[in-house]
């Protein structure tokens, strides 16, 4: 599980934005992330339900 206030970072060590909240079942939490930036609306569509892998 990822901590809330953990940064989201690209593979390139940029931040894409900080989890706010995690919530749901333990075993397959749900997590809500504020962007760092406001994203394109086809960039947002396509991230929106993606999955959270940590490296």
């Amino acid at each position: 599980m990822v901590p809330e206030g953990s940064d989201l970072r690209t593979d390139v060590g940029g931040v894409r934005g900080r989890v706010v909240r995690v919530f749901g079942p333990v075993a397959r939490p749900y997590y809500s992330i504020r962007l760092a930036r406001p994203l394109p609306l086809p960039e947002a569509a396509r991230i929106v339900g993606a999955s959270v892998v940590r490296g």
